[in-house]
């Protein structure tokens, strides 16, 4: 088993692969700022806690203590809202290549990084990983610089190295905010939510197949380069708004188009992710139909 130190384990990505990969016997050190955050609490008594913030000094000193053969890079700044344009996403870049510099001075072996869909821009089609990059967020933007970094100063290193582009990950414990726990929380009230016309189709990943697919990646020492972390299979916004209502209030009635869609509507946005199956052998196993009951499940019972 594995020595795995894994950053952003407050938050819904980072907490899921940390809480993967102690169930299944590794030893996990969880780098963290706070660590009264739920989701720490929660991974306490499986996990090893560590506690920094990644833009001060302590991090180097903590990971040569924690002696970790792999890293997991999930933590990141403004992922959402109006700071996805802001200045943060400069500190990101600088913290995600202080954080390898550690990592490869204490003798990790292996650093995976999260990096995101948006890193692309607009295709408006199914996407492999040899599809252009132009991002038109300051936050697609550094993760691309992240990823250029990264990777050079890994090969320098000689140390194995992948770079995960996440596609639109969902399941129970999601930002309120996003689009399907919205949704799911105002169905589940009786209320019809406000939203365009569904017709934009997008690629969603069920977290349990997120986490799978990042511990996969992490422990395969021939997963090396860029890979699509996605589900490969797009689906109508539409679609998805009816199958939470028909899980929630069949009788419900839905208004469609009510907001427009915005300057940068992506209309098409699906992720090829046959090179991460093909180099470590995983492959996403929850349909969006099934897993948007386990999200309508979970905010019933914490109603």
């Amino acid at each position: 088993m594995s020595r795995i130190l894994i950053t952003g384990a407050g938050g819904f990505v980072g907490a899921a692969v940390a809480d993967l990969a102690a169930r299944n016997g590794h030893h996990v050190i969880v780098l963290v700022r706070n660590p009264s955050a739920p989701r720490v609490v929660a991974l306490a008594e499986r996990c090893e806690i560590a506690i920094a913030d990644l833009a001060d000094g302590a991090t180097a000193k903590i990971v040569e203590q924690a002696r970790p053969d792999i890293v997991v890079h999930s933590a990141w700044e403004g992922v959402g809202g109006p700071d996805r344009a802001s200045l943060v996403q400069l500190d990101n870049i600088r913290t995600t290549v202080a954080l390898l510099d550690s990592a490869i001075a204490a003798g990790v072996s292996r650093f995976i990084g999260i990096g995101s869909q948006a890193e692309y821009g607009r295709h408006d089609r199914r996407i492999d990983e040899s599809a252009g990059t132009e991002p038109f967020l300051l936050y697609g933007a550094a993760k691309l610089s992240a990823f250029h970094l990264t990777r050079q100063r890994a090969a320098d290193a000689g140390i194995g190295y992948a770079w995960l582009r996440l596609f639109s990950p969902y399941g129970p414990g999601d930002n309120p905010n996003w689009l399907i726990p919205s949704v799911t929380a105002q169905l589940l009230a009786g209320q019809a939510p406000r939203i365009s016309a569904g017709t934009q189709k997008w690629d969603y990943l069920h977290i349990d197949d997120v986490a799978a697919g990042i511990l996969a990646a992490a422990l395969t020492d021939s997963a090396h380069g860029l890979f699509n972390l996605s589900s490969g299979c797009a689906v109508t916004v539409r679609s998805i708004v009816e199958r939470v209502r028909d899980l929630a209030d069949a009788d419900l009635d839905l208004r469609f188009g009510d907001i427009p869609f915005g300057p940068h509507q992506i209309m098409h946005l699906e992720g090829d992710c046959s090179r991460l199956a093909a180099a470590t052998g995983w492959a996403p196993r929850i349909v969006i139909e099934d897993g948007l009951v386990t999200v309508v499940d979970a905010l019933k019972h914490a109603a």
